[in-house]
Protein backbone atom coordinates (compact mmCIF):
# COMPACT_ATOMS: atom_id res chain seq x y z
CA UNK A 1 0.00 0.00 0.00
CA UNK A 2 1.63 3.27 -1.17
CA UNK A 3 1.85 5.41 1.93
CA UNK A 4 2.15 9.70 1.10
CA UNK A 5 3.69 12.06 2.85
CA UNK A 6 2.45 15.94 3.27
CA UNK A 7 4.60 17.97 2.69
CA UNK A 8 36.93 30.41 -9.46
CA UNK A 9 39.66 28.94 -8.64
CA UNK A 10 42.09 30.73 -6.33
CA UNK A 11 46.06 29.91 -6.35
CA UNK A 12 46.66 26.98 -3.86
CA UNK A 13 46.78 27.70 -0.07
CA UNK A 14 47.69 24.89 1.77
CA UNK A 15 50.44 26.66 4.06
CA UNK A 16 47.64 29.01 5.08
CA UNK A 17 45.95 25.80 6.71
CA UNK A 18 48.73 23.86 7.63
CA UNK A 19 48.94 24.98 11.51
CA UNK A 20 45.65 24.43 12.35
CA UNK A 21 46.87 20.66 12.75
CA UNK A 22 50.90 20.95 13.49
CA UNK A 23 50.61 20.12 17.08
CA UNK A 24 47.21 17.92 17.34
CA UNK A 25 46.72 14.37 16.23
CA UNK A 26 43.03 12.86 16.49
CA UNK A 27 43.90 9.85 15.76
CA UNK A 28 13.70 15.20 1.62
CA UNK A 29 6.62 13.57 0.97
CA UNK A 30 4.21 15.53 -1.03
CA UNK A 31 1.96 13.33 -2.71
CA UNK A 32 -0.25 12.82 -5.65
CA UNK A 33 -3.36 11.30 -4.69
CA UNK A 34 -4.09 10.06 -1.00
CA UNK A 35 -2.82 13.25 0.94
CA UNK A 36 -0.90 16.76 -0.23
CA UNK A 37 1.33 18.93 1.80
CA UNK A 38 3.42 22.01 1.06
CA UNK A 39 6.57 22.80 0.83
CA UNK A 40 8.20 24.90 4.29
CA UNK A 41 9.57 28.20 3.84
CA UNK A 42 13.23 28.42 4.78
CA UNK A 43 13.40 30.25 8.51
CA UNK A 44 16.74 32.08 9.38
CA UNK A 45 19.04 30.17 11.66
CA UNK A 46 21.63 31.91 13.48
CA UNK A 47 25.04 31.23 12.53
CA UNK A 48 28.53 31.70 14.16
CA UNK A 49 31.13 33.79 12.64
CA UNK A 50 33.38 31.93 10.66
CA UNK A 51 36.87 30.89 12.04
CA UNK A 52 40.08 32.26 10.29
CA UNK A 53 42.70 29.90 9.01
CA UNK A 54 46.10 30.58 11.28
CA UNK A 55 48.71 30.85 9.00
CA UNK A 56 51.88 28.99 9.25
CA UNK A 57 55.46 29.76 8.99
CA UNK A 58 56.08 30.20 5.27
CA UNK A 59 59.58 28.82 5.23
CA UNK A 60 59.24 25.40 7.70
CA UNK A 61 55.22 24.42 7.35
CA UNK A 62 55.02 21.19 9.20
CA UNK A 63 54.02 17.98 7.51
CA UNK A 64 50.49 17.30 8.83
CA UNK A 65 49.89 14.61 5.38
CA UNK A 66 50.49 11.51 7.48
CA UNK A 67 47.47 12.69 9.58
CA UNK A 68 45.24 12.64 7.11
CA UNK A 69 45.34 8.90 6.80
CA UNK A 70 44.54 7.77 11.11
CA UNK A 71 41.16 9.95 10.28
CA UNK A 72 37.67 7.29 9.90
CA UNK A 73 37.45 9.02 6.50
CA UNK A 74 34.10 9.40 5.10
CA UNK A 75 33.61 11.59 1.85
CA UNK A 76 35.53 14.40 -0.06
CA UNK A 77 34.75 16.65 -3.04
CA UNK A 78 36.97 19.17 -4.59
CA UNK A 79 36.84 23.02 -4.11
CA UNK A 80 38.39 25.74 -5.88
CA UNK A 81 42.06 24.12 -6.75
CA UNK A 82 41.45 21.55 -3.69
CA UNK A 83 39.97 18.05 -2.68
CA UNK A 84 38.68 18.09 0.44
CA UNK A 85 38.15 14.62 2.90
CA UNK A 86 36.06 14.48 6.09
CA UNK A 87 35.45 12.07 8.44
CA UNK A 88 33.03 10.38 10.76
CA UNK A 89 34.60 10.96 13.96
CA UNK A 90 38.02 12.76 12.97
CA UNK A 91 39.47 15.90 11.38
CA UNK A 92 39.60 17.42 7.60
CA UNK A 93 41.85 16.86 5.28
CA UNK A 94 43.00 18.58 1.97
CA UNK A 95 45.26 17.86 -1.37
CA UNK A 96 46.45 20.35 -2.86
CA UNK A 97 49.70 20.62 -5.01
CA UNK A 98 50.49 17.16 -4.55
CA UNK A 99 50.55 17.19 -1.03
CA UNK A 100 48.23 16.32 2.15
CA UNK A 101 47.60 18.41 4.93
CA UNK A 102 45.44 17.89 7.99
CA UNK A 103 43.94 21.79 7.90
CA UNK A 104 41.26 20.61 11.50
CA UNK A 105 42.09 18.55 13.76
CA UNK A 106 38.59 18.76 15.59
CA UNK A 107 36.84 15.36 15.84
CA UNK A 108 33.17 15.46 14.00
CA UNK A 109 30.73 13.14 13.06
CA UNK A 110 31.04 14.28 9.21
CA UNK A 111 29.66 11.55 7.11
CA UNK A 112 28.63 13.51 3.01
CA UNK A 113 29.99 16.28 1.45
CA UNK A 114 29.32 18.24 -1.87
CA UNK A 115 31.28 20.89 -3.13
CA UNK A 116 30.21 23.98 -5.09
CA UNK A 117 32.72 26.38 -6.72
CA UNK A 118 35.07 27.52 -3.44
CA UNK A 119 32.71 26.10 -1.18
CA UNK A 120 32.98 22.66 0.51
CA UNK A 121 30.24 21.33 2.62
CA UNK A 122 30.13 18.46 4.99
CA UNK A 123 26.93 17.07 6.83
CA UNK A 124 26.58 14.89 9.76
CA UNK A 125 25.72 13.83 13.67
CA UNK A 126 23.45 16.26 15.69
CA UNK A 127 22.19 18.36 12.39
CA UNK A 128 25.96 19.42 12.09
CA UNK A 129 26.99 21.49 8.50
CA UNK A 130 30.49 22.60 8.24
CA UNK A 131 31.36 25.02 5.81
CA UNK A 132 35.05 25.21 4.39
CA UNK A 133 35.68 28.46 2.52
CA UNK A 134 38.84 27.62 -0.01
CA UNK A 135 38.98 31.16 -1.26
CA UNK A 136 38.82 32.84 2.32
CA UNK A 137 40.99 30.23 3.66
CA UNK A 138 37.85 29.97 6.34
CA UNK A 139 35.82 27.18 8.38
CA UNK A 140 32.86 27.69 9.75
CA UNK A 141 30.79 24.59 11.78
CA UNK A 142 26.20 25.00 12.65
CA UNK A 143 24.25 23.31 14.71
CA UNK A 144 21.14 23.34 11.91
CA UNK A 145 19.05 20.51 13.61
CA UNK A 146 19.61 17.86 16.69
CA UNK A 147 18.74 14.81 14.15
CA UNK A 148 21.27 13.83 11.98
CA UNK A 149 21.94 15.05 8.74
CA UNK A 150 22.87 12.04 5.81
CA UNK A 151 22.95 13.43 2.80
CA UNK A 152 23.63 16.66 1.13
CA UNK A 153 23.32 17.40 -2.40
CA UNK A 154 23.63 21.19 -3.69
CA UNK A 155 21.41 23.40 -5.63
CA UNK A 156 22.05 26.53 -7.80
CA UNK A 157 21.24 29.01 -4.69
CA UNK A 158 22.19 26.51 -1.58
CA UNK A 159 21.90 23.34 -0.50
CA UNK A 160 19.83 20.52 0.04
CA UNK A 161 19.78 18.54 2.81
CA UNK A 162 18.55 14.79 4.74
CA UNK A 163 18.82 12.59 7.22
CA UNK A 164 17.31 11.18 10.32
CA UNK A 165 13.31 10.81 10.92
CA UNK A 166 12.52 12.37 7.58
CA UNK A 167 14.70 15.20 7.84
CA UNK A 168 14.72 17.59 4.40
CA UNK A 169 16.24 21.08 4.98
CA UNK A 170 17.21 23.40 2.43
CA UNK A 171 19.85 26.42 2.59
CA UNK A 172 19.71 29.30 0.62
CA UNK A 173 20.60 32.69 1.36
CA UNK A 174 22.15 31.81 4.64
CA UNK A 175 19.64 30.52 6.54
CA UNK A 176 18.31 27.17 6.74
CA UNK A 177 14.73 25.99 6.98
CA UNK A 178 12.53 22.91 6.89
CA UNK A 179 11.87 21.97 3.35
CA UNK A 180 8.97 18.96 4.15
CA UNK A 181 7.11 17.69 6.50
CA UNK A 182 4.99 14.31 7.36
CA UNK A 183 8.21 11.81 5.93
CA UNK A 184 9.72 9.65 8.64
CA UNK A 185 11.49 7.60 7.14
CA UNK A 186 15.76 7.89 7.51
CA UNK A 187 16.82 9.46 4.31
CA UNK A 188 20.69 8.29 3.42
CA UNK A 189 20.85 10.35 0.00
CA UNK A 190 19.39 13.17 -1.92
CA UNK A 191 20.02 14.48 -6.05
CA UNK A 192 18.85 17.76 -6.82
CA UNK A 193 17.85 19.63 -10.00
CA UNK A 194 16.31 22.76 -8.65
CA UNK A 195 13.70 23.88 -5.80
CA UNK A 196 11.19 21.68 -7.46
CA UNK A 197 13.19 18.41 -8.49
CA UNK A 198 15.29 15.92 -6.76
CA UNK A 199 15.25 12.65 -5.73
CA UNK A 200 16.25 11.64 -1.91
CA UNK A 201 16.08 8.37 -0.75
CA UNK A 202 16.61 5.97 2.39
CA UNK A 203 16.01 2.93 5.01
CA UNK A 204 13.76 0.19 4.32
CA UNK A 205 13.88 1.10 0.15
CA UNK A 206 12.07 4.48 0.48
CA UNK A 207 12.37 6.81 -2.86
CA UNK A 208 10.90 10.10 -2.56
CA UNK A 209 10.61 12.33 -5.42
CA UNK A 210 10.08 16.19 -5.48
CA UNK A 211 7.94 17.59 -7.97
CA UNK A 212 6.24 21.18 -8.12
CA UNK A 213 3.36 19.25 -6.59
CA UNK A 214 5.80 18.51 -3.41
CA UNK A 215 7.31 15.31 -2.28
CA UNK A 216 6.41 12.14 -3.95
CA UNK A 217 6.65 8.25 -2.45
CA UNK A 218 7.96 6.11 -5.33
CA UNK A 219 8.27 2.34 -4.89
CA UNK A 220 11.49 1.16 -5.10
CA UNK A 221 10.83 -2.79 -5.25
CA UNK A 222 13.54 -3.54 -2.30
CA UNK A 223 13.14 -3.08 1.21
CA UNK A 224 16.80 -2.82 2.06
CA UNK A 225 18.08 0.62 2.80
CA UNK A 226 18.72 2.61 -0.13
CA UNK A 227 22.59 4.63 0.85
CA UNK A 228 23.34 6.86 -1.93
CA UNK A 229 22.24 7.84 -5.67
CA UNK A 230 23.96 9.38 -8.94
CA UNK A 231 22.27 11.10 -11.34
CA UNK A 232 22.38 13.77 -14.06
CA UNK A 233 18.49 14.49 -14.04
CA UNK A 234 15.47 13.51 -12.61
CA UNK A 235 14.80 10.95 -15.24
CA UNK A 236 18.11 9.62 -15.51
CA UNK A 237 19.33 8.28 -11.72
CA UNK A 238 20.89 4.81 -9.98
CA UNK A 239 20.75 4.24 -6.64
CA UNK A 240 22.41 1.55 -4.36
CA UNK A 241 22.41 0.20 -0.89
CA UNK A 242 22.33 -3.08 1.11
CA UNK A 243 22.07 -6.16 0.13
CA UNK A 244 23.91 -5.34 -3.41
CA UNK A 245 20.84 -3.18 -4.53
CA UNK A 246 21.51 -1.80 -7.76
CA UNK A 247 18.70 0.18 -8.76
CA UNK A 248 18.36 2.21 -12.16
CA UNK A 249 15.14 4.71 -13.67
CA UNK A 250 13.55 3.58 -16.69
CA UNK A 251 10.12 4.68 -15.70
CA UNK A 252 10.14 2.83 -12.85
CA UNK A 253 12.76 1.76 -10.36
CA UNK A 254 14.73 -1.57 -11.80
CA UNK A 255 16.45 -3.64 -9.84
CA UNK A 256 20.32 -4.79 -11.72
CA UNK A 257 21.84 -7.74 -10.76
CA UNK A 258 25.19 -6.74 -8.97
CA UNK A 259 28.04 -9.15 -9.93
CA UNK A 260 29.11 -8.91 -5.81
CA UNK A 261 27.07 -9.74 -2.81
CA UNK A 262 27.83 -6.22 -0.97
CA UNK A 263 26.30 -3.36 0.33
CA UNK A 264 27.02 -0.58 -1.26
CA UNK A 265 27.56 3.33 0.05
CA UNK A 266 28.31 5.51 -2.53
CA UNK A 267 27.35 5.93 -6.45
CA UNK A 268 29.08 8.67 -9.21
CA UNK A 269 28.04 9.62 -12.78
CA UNK A 270 31.02 10.76 -14.87
CA UNK A 271 30.26 10.84 -18.64
CA UNK A 272 28.03 7.78 -19.48
CA UNK A 273 29.30 5.58 -16.52
CA UNK A 274 28.40 5.36 -13.07
CA UNK A 275 30.67 4.19 -10.40
CA UNK A 276 29.74 1.83 -7.44
CA UNK A 277 31.69 1.64 -4.08
CA UNK A 278 30.85 -0.23 -1.24
CA UNK A 279 32.37 -3.13 1.49
CA UNK A 280 35.44 -5.28 0.82
CA UNK A 281 37.22 -2.56 -1.58
CA UNK A 282 34.54 -3.61 -4.32
CA UNK A 283 34.68 -0.66 -6.65
CA UNK A 284 32.33 -1.30 -10.00
CA UNK A 285 31.55 0.93 -13.52
CA UNK A 286 28.21 0.00 -14.73
CA UNK A 287 28.09 0.83 -18.36
CA UNK A 288 24.53 1.22 -20.29
CA UNK A 289 21.19 0.30 -17.61
CA UNK A 290 18.17 -1.63 -18.40
CA UNK A 291 17.65 -4.28 -20.27
CA UNK A 292 21.39 -4.58 -20.98
CA UNK A 293 23.50 -3.40 -18.08
CA UNK A 294 27.62 -3.84 -18.02
CA UNK A 295 29.30 -4.39 -14.81
CA UNK A 296 33.39 -3.96 -14.65
CA UNK A 297 35.16 -4.14 -11.64
CA UNK A 298 37.57 -1.82 -11.12
CA UNK A 299 40.62 -2.94 -8.46
CA UNK A 300 42.14 -0.90 -6.04
CA UNK A 301 44.13 -3.76 -4.57
CA UNK A 302 42.31 -2.99 -1.16
CA UNK A 303 39.86 -4.74 0.91
CA UNK A 304 39.10 -1.39 2.43
CA UNK A 305 35.55 -0.42 3.32
CA UNK A 306 34.85 2.63 -0.09
CA UNK A 307 32.56 4.96 1.72
CA UNK A 308 32.81 8.02 -0.77
CA UNK A 309 33.05 8.49 -4.66
CA UNK A 310 33.51 12.12 -6.16
CA UNK A 311 34.93 13.28 -9.38
CA UNK A 312 37.93 15.96 -10.40
CA UNK A 313 36.97 16.28 -14.69
CA UNK A 314 37.39 13.21 -15.51
CA UNK A 315 39.06 11.42 -12.93
CA UNK A 316 37.30 9.53 -10.20
CA UNK A 317 38.38 10.06 -6.72
CA UNK A 318 37.88 7.04 -4.34
CA UNK A 319 37.83 7.49 -0.08
CA UNK A 320 37.96 4.60 2.56
CA UNK A 321 38.45 4.00 6.08
CA UNK A 322 38.48 1.17 8.02
CA UNK A 323 38.73 2.73 12.08
CA UNK A 324 42.05 4.59 11.82
CA UNK A 325 43.01 3.43 8.64
CA UNK A 326 42.26 5.19 5.91
CA UNK A 327 42.99 5.76 2.03
CA UNK A 328 42.08 8.05 -0.78
CA UNK A 329 42.20 6.66 -4.57
CA UNK A 330 42.94 8.67 -7.62
CA UNK A 331 42.06 7.06 -10.87
CA UNK A 332 42.95 8.88 -13.93
CA UNK A 333 43.78 7.63 -17.46
CA UNK A 334 43.32 4.29 -16.17
CA UNK A 335 45.92 4.81 -13.60
CA UNK A 336 45.43 3.89 -9.86
CA UNK A 337 46.85 6.49 -7.49
CA UNK A 338 46.85 6.00 -3.84
CA UNK A 339 47.43 7.72 -0.54
CA UNK A 340 47.17 5.95 2.67
CA UNK A 341 46.88 3.09 4.58
CA UNK A 342 44.05 0.88 4.18
CA UNK A 343 44.91 -2.41 3.87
Amino acid sequence: MTRESQPPRPPDRSVAYASIAALVLVVAAIGVGVGAARLARPSPSPSPTPTPIVRASPTEPPDTGPFVFTQPLSAGCVAGDAVYVVSDGGGIGRFASDHWQLIDPIARSLVAAMCAGDRAIAVGGGGRVVTIDDREQTIRSDAVQLDDFLGVAPLADGVLAVGRGGTVQRQGGGAWGIYATGIDDDLFAVAAFGPESAWAVGAGGVTYRLEPAGWRPVASGVSATLRAIAARAVDDAVIVGDDAVVLVWSGAWKRLDAPVPVTFRAALRVGEATYIAGDQGTLLRLSGGAPSPSFARVDLGTTCTLRGLFSRGDEVWVVGSDGGHAAVWRIAGGTVFRWGQCP
